[in-house]
């Protein structure tokens, strides 16, 4: 298995060289500490230089394995499930720039709060089914960009659709595109799965996954709760899993703690 980290780069408020010197930093930075790839999670990836980000990457032998669109939701209000057309439109733009930066890096993107949650007048069917029209839209864009996506399962706190394993499993089937694949969370899977029967369930659903995040229960650092680390990464391990893990915590008391201390915990398991 690879490992990365996630990490933004500010480029929403940063000049193209403040950013594009950042990168190379973190690239720096992880390289020394045994990392294999940054995942970036970003606002706005058309003011970032892609070829200069491509061309860092490659001098560091770094993967960029995917990047986060949550904050598409969180900073500007676009969700796939809006009952506003509008909205929804423009989160599916928001989601063409992250498959045209994705194209150029080889990475694949993220399909996780985008989705947005329901609103407190609205149906939960209607916004599910916008979802769904947005998601089919998204594959297509992917399709012909030959980018994968990845579905994330998040925890009934932060959104209010698709929160397990095999409702995420099911859509995946229901979409029925070969660069949608799902993304499974150590942290979302300790909040919603049922610990008596997820393990197994791991391995019958091994084969949709193409990629993974980790957090402890405390959403920190892998090792600092107490989430089976190792019974879960072996399941997907010994199904022949060789592509990321993602270390995706609270960045507390620094970036650069939680990577060290990441990396020397998972590079025991992995």
């Amino acid at each position: 298995m690879l490992l990365s980290i996630v990490s933004g780069l500010n480029e929403s408020k940063s000049n193209v060289k403040d950013v594009i010197k950042k990168f190379s930093s973190l690239c720096q930075l992880l390289k020394s500490l045994n990392y294999d790839g940054i995942e970036l999670s970003l606002l706005e990836p058309e003011k970032i230089d892609v070829n200069k980000i491509t061309e860092i990457k490659d001098s560091y032998e770094m993967e960029i394995p995917a990047l986060g669109t949550g904050s598409t939701f969180i900073r500007f209000g676009y969700s796939f499930g809006d009952t506003q057309e509008s909205i929804r439109i423009k989160a599916i733009e928001r989601m063409e720039k992250y498959i045209e930066f994705a194209r150029e890096t080889q990475s694949k993107v993220i399909i996780g709060l985008i989705r947005g949650r329901y609103k407190y007048d609205s149906s939960p069917q209607k916004e599910r089914l916008n979802i769904i029209s947005s998601l089919k839209e998204c594959c297509w864009l992917a399709e012909n960009n030959n980018v994968q996506l990845l579905f994330e399962p998040i925890n009934r706190f932060e959104i209010d659709s698709y929160n397990t394993i095999s409702q995420s499993v099911e859509l995946i089937e229901e979409i029925g595109s070969n660069n949608l694949r799902l993304l499974v969370d150590s942290f979302h899977t300790y909040l919603e799965e049922d610990p008596a029967y997820i393990w197994e369930y791991l391995k019958e659903i091994a084969h949709y996954v193409g990629h993974i995040h980790l957090a402890d229960t405390t959403r920190r650092a892998p090792g600092s709760g107490h989430f089976d680390f190792k019974t879960f990464l072996n399941i997907f391990k010994n199904l022949g899993y060789t592509e990321f893990v993602s270390v995706e915590t609270i960045m507390k008391p620094s970036f650069e703690i939680i990577a060290k201390n990441s990396a020397e915990y998972l590079r025991t398991i992995l």
